[in-house]
């Protein structure tokens, strides 16, 4: 399957999610009731987070973001009609990257049904997944840019031949 086809995969699941999501029965009282001493404060009576709809379609709507991110990487992995060998690379990263996501949801959903849990450090494990995680996964595919690029997005001598195209009809227009 081609890249732009996933690109438009996703997005109509993102916009599938966002109609379910919308049109899905609100919940009772998920907008909080009003404090009794403190009268411009709400407080919640439920985790509405914890209802089975909301969390499951929250936890889709990132893995099709996550889809879509890569989609884009590997519309532009492309090189002369052909993928780069950063392909690798790119699904290791997006592998990694659901990966992670996927552990960050999944322990946030333990962690509220368990009324706290885990820790790793001074962070509670979902809080642990989100910034050691989710922040450093982008890393593995920047890595791969930065290290590679000359090799396989664009050489010098590519470069070089770009400049001296445009330098070729630059004086053909004066």
């Amino acid at each position: 399957m081609k890249s732009i086809h996933v690109m438009l995969l996703s997005l109509i699941s993102l916009l599938v999610i966002i109609g379910l999501a919308y049109f899905w029965s609100p919940m009772a009282q998920a907008t909080g009731l009003p404090h009794p001493q403190f009268p411009g404060m709400y407080i919640s009576t439920a985790n509405i987070d914890q209802a089975v709809h909301t969390r499951w379609l929250g936890y889709l709507f990132g893995l099709a973001i996550i889809v879509l991110f890569g989609s884009f990487l590997f519309l532009g992995n492309r090189k002369k009609g052909k993928s780069t060998p950063m392909k690798k690379w790119l699904w290791i990263g997006l592998g990694a990257y659901v990966f992670v996501f996927s552990g960050m949801v999944f322990s946030h959903w333990q962690y509220v049904m368990d009324g706290g849990g885990e820790f790793l450090g001074f962070l509670p494990l979902p809080t642990a997944w989100m910034i050691v995680g989710v922040w450093l996964t982008p890393i593995i595919i920047t890595a791969a840019y930065s290290i590679k690029f000359d090799d396989w997005i664009i050489s010098e001598a590519e470069i070089a031949a770009f400049h001296e195209e445009v330098s070729i009809e630059e004086d053909s227009v004066e």
